[in-house]
């Protein structure tokens, strides 16, 4: 049953602005990737987390999967790779893919500049894992802590981030299709 108001009306959540100008909840870490919460659980009714998202030029996370949420992500700026284990492509400014949950993946910048996503995941919930990294002040070499923060939001680790030859394999199979 939905609850309804006064008048009748069935009752909704109030409309979220985020103000490109706010500074809404961020999160950085020692290596560089920087996380804005824009739209978070307490504005969806925890359905979805909308992040704005930059890391430094060169940086890919490990390959992972995500038990709980799907992850839509739309590069905004710079250049990015893409892997799964069945398709592994180059994405360009305003390209948008959806990575569904249990589906392994990674991505990783290239080019002189970092990148910028827009990242959404449904539900809510992995937005923690960048809090929680800059809470315990964690580094990249802290393995088995950020394995931990990971399986604390639902993502295993599934091996290491893509290599350079990888990249550079990635990119040439895209030039040739």
């Amino acid at each position: 049953m939905t609850p309804s108001c006064s008048s009748g009306v069935s009752a909704v959540r109030p409309v979220s602005i985020d103000r490109a100008a706010s500074s809404g909840i961020v999160s950085r870490t020692s290596w560089g990737e920087q996380s804005r919460i824009r739209i978070g659980p307490a504005d969806s009714g925890g359905q979805l987390t909308i992040l704005d998202y930059r890391a430094p030029a060169g940086f890919g996370p490990p390959r992972h999967l995500h038990h709980r949420e799907d992850e839509v992500i739309e590069l905004i700026e710079g250049q990015a790779v893409v892997w799964t284990p069945n398709l592994s492509f180059v994405l360009a400014p305003g390209d948008l893919v959806l990575l569904p949950k249990l589906g392994p993946h990674t991505w990783r910048a290239y080019g002189p500049q970092g990148i910028r996503f827009t990242v959404t995941v449904s539900p809510s919930g992995f937005e923690r894992f960048f809090q929680d990294i800059e809470r315990r002040r964690l580094l990249a070499g802290d393995v088995a802590e950020l394995r931990a923060v990971a399986g604390d939001v639902g993502m295993d680790i599934l091996g290491p981030p893509l290599s350079d030859e990888e990249v550079r394999q990635i990119i040439a199979e895209a030039e040739v299709s």
